[in-house]
């Protein structure tokens, strides 16, 4: 170990004498010297380039050779930038028919959306007049076959259920009764044929 540390200290020792060696030149740097500097031949050539102002005056303009012919400068227009292509989508409606009934068009409707059932009666005409007097002329009154039994419900369909439940709330405000949000499929399960 003693022999490791006595190898490296002289190896730094040597390196050191090296170091302070080399520093010792035998002329000294441009820049320590008072009137030399390294920019100083820079600016004399410059000035031997130049020509005196009286000369210049005196002397006619001499234009400049050139070497070789200057290249033609190509002026390229623009190519139009084609117009935009008007995309035209396909709006799929549900077909309806005149002679459709409510209940063909529930089942012609998809059957991930939601149906909201205001109201459920044993006829048409106790339907008829809750939807009446409750201006819902939009919804749609459905035979539903339960046990054997029509029953005729009051319903408006939604695609999806947060838009069932907006309008579920909408629709007890106006009426005064609880709706019953429920999917389409499992109406269209019932529905009377």
């Amino acid at each position: 170990m003693d022999t490791t540390i006595k190898i490296i200290r002289n190896a730094v020792v040597a390196n050191i004498v090296v170091l302070g060696l080399v520093g010792c030149a035998s002329s000294p740097a441009p820049w320590t010297q008072g009137n030399d500097n390294p920019w100083g031949a820079k600016r004399s050539a410059e000035e031997q380039n130049t020509l005196p102002d009286e000369l210049v005056a005196d002397e006619p303009m001499l234009d400049p050779v050139l070497l070789s012919e200057p290249e033609p400068i190509v002026m390229l227009e623009p190519e139009p930038e084609p117009e935009p292509e008007l995309i035209v989508e396909e709006v799929i409606a549900p077909v309806v028919m005149e002679d459709q009934t409510a209940e063909q068009e529930i089942m012609s409707m998809p059957a991930s959306n939601y149906a909201v059932q205001v109201f459920a009666g044993s006829s048409t005409d106790s339907v008829e007049n809750f939807k009446n007097s409750n201006s819902l002329d939009n919804l749609l009154t459905v035979a539903t076959d339960r046990s054997g039994s029509i029953i005729y419900v009051l319903v408006d369909v939604y695609p999806d259920r947060s838009a069932a439940n907006a309008a579920a709330v909408d629709l007890e405000a106006r009426t005064g009764s609880k709706p019953w949000v429920r999917s389409l499929a499992g109406l269209q399960k019932i529905v009377a044929q």
